[in-house]
């Protein structure tokens, strides 16, 4: 096997790995957005087998330049070509991300294309001192590298295996650590700001030795001194700082799990006491009924039916004391409703209930807990801080959906773009505990195969929650 024969082999070689790793890291930056970032994603398949289309063009590429450009080429045109080919991966990965989000497309492949040039340079460049610095580092080394056999040689084999791994690792613990298992830890914008500062610092700080007069420190010596910047800087940058991040989001995070594990156990031990209630009460009117039908028949005997309608009047009195104060035709929804209502009492919160889920909502109880304990406690925070506070709950059937329809009084018009932008925005002031309750319940009624709508005005807001009924799919 010739030495150019070799050389072809391993350029393909990196040429593959390169363009998997690439294909990878926009997979990856797609999943980080959504289980750190809290973005809205339709990861497709036909999205995942697009995620290729990279691949195809680049070798569609190659075999262009293999037809076209002679071997003996200009080393300066080789970098403008590599350049160029860069621009043309940044502008397909922008058309990828442009059709992974679902809402604020623009903004999010624009947010998603920067993350993900800056990774790709961060792997390639801590890739690439890695190698430079464990085979010594030396100008002849450097210049084999970058000048003589660029992508040709068994070290650039390395810096490209080396940097598909990496990815490749990174996008496993993701994927099935949390994007798979539906672990979202959103982070929250003070620690998005110190992550980038952090990155920042990161790639610039180790290319300071290279700005250095070449008669103040050799070039073998600055090279190795950006080996160990890097390597260093990888175990604070790839562990360190993301897991002080992911601690601190999973903290916030699991509050807001357990505040609504705590609302659906409340509502289950609220539905006991309510049950073994009724069953006394049901006893003693059994107990009392005949009793008090006989009275009856003794009044209507003798004559007195004034009496024995006043009689009546007051036994159906005590049955609809005994019937439930809501009835939603959902047993959770009723139990949750009617906790909420008490609240509502307390801060002299007009309440309307108007209309029936027939045959209930066919969700699972926790499910029902999390969409609308979340939904009603925002609603009577808003409501209470206005005048003549107010929450309509109103439930409409279509052929294939429940609509619910939970509005409330406000003090001023609530932006519902960023609301429902399932960022951990919050109009509260008490940011650290608030700004997941609605993004929990846009989580949930999605998985549930609903759909969730958000509208404002001067002094109103109402959530639609749409939910599918029994049967349909």
């Amino acid at each position: 096997m010739t030495e150019d024969t070799v050389k072809e082999i391993i350029s393909i070689c990196v040429m593959l790995m390169s363009n998997l790793q690439l294909i990878i890291s926009l997979l990856l930056v797609v999943i980080v957005a959504a289980c750190f970032l809290g973005r809205q994603i339709a990861l497709t398949r036909k999205l995942v087998i697009s995620s290729f289309g990279m691949l195809s063009f680049s070798v569609f590429g190659t075999i262009l330049a293999n037809l076209f450009i002679p071997d003996a080429l200009n080393k300066d045109l080789v970098f403008d070509i590599d350049n160029g080919m860069t621009v043309l991966f940044v502008i397909y990965a922008f058309i990828f991300f442009l059709l992974s989000f679902k809402e604020k497309k623009l903004l999010r492949a624009i947010e998603a294309s920067v993350c993900f040039y800056l990774f790709s340079i961060y792997i390639s460049t801590f890739s690439q001192m890695t190698v430079i610095y464990l085979v010594g580092g030396t100008e002849d080394i450097v210049n084999d590298i970058f000048y003589e056999n660029l992508s040709t040689s068994p070290l650039w084999l390395a810096i490209s295996g080396m940097s598909f791994i990496i990815t490749l690792a990174l996008f496993i613990i993701v994927y099935w650590g949390f994007y798979k298992p539906k672990k979202y830890y959103i982070i929250g914008i003070p620690h998005r700001v110190l992550f980038i500062i952090w990155s920042a610092l990161f790639l610039i700080f180790p290319y300071f030795p290279a700005l250095l007069p070449s008669e103040t420190i050799p070039l073998e010596f600055r090279y190795h001194i950006m080996s160990v910047m890097f390597a260093i800087g990888i175990l604070l940058l790839g562990l360190a700082v993301p897991v002080f991040v992911i601690i601190s989001s999973a903290d916030r995070s699991l509050r807001e799990k357990n505040k609504s594990q705590e609302a659906y156990m409340a509502a289950e031990l609220e539905y006991i006491e309510r049950y073994k209630r009724k069953q006394t009460e049901t006893k003693a009117f059994r107990h009392d009924i005949k009793n008090n039908l006989s009275i009856t028949r003794m009044m209507l005997e003798e004559g007195h039916t004034d009496d024995a309608k006043k009689h009546i009047e007051d036994m159906l009195g005590e049955v609809s004391a005994l019937s439930p104060k809501y009835v939603t035709g959902d047993e959770m929804l009723d139990i949750i409703i009617s906790m909420k209502s008490d609240r509502m009492n307390e801060l002299n919160i007009r309440f309307t209930l108007d209309g029936v889920a027939d045959g209930g909502l066919n969700l699972k109880p926790m499910d029902i807990c999390s969409i609308f304990a979340n939904a009603l406690d925002n609603a009577v925070e808003a409501a209470s801080s206005g005048n003549e506070p107010y929450i309509s709950f109103r439930i409409k059937r279509t052929d294939k959906f429940f609509v619910i329809k939970i509005t409330n009084s406000v003090s001023r018009m609530i932006d519902t773009e960023k609301l429902m932008s399932t960022s951990g925005y919050t109009s509260k002031s008490d940011k650290d505990h608030h700004g997941f309750g609605l993004m929990n319940v846009r989580r949930t009624v999605e998985k549930c195969g609903g759909l969730l709508k958000a509208e404002s005005d001067d002094k109103s807001f109402t959530l639609t929650v749409m939910l599918q009924r029994s049967g349909q799919t």
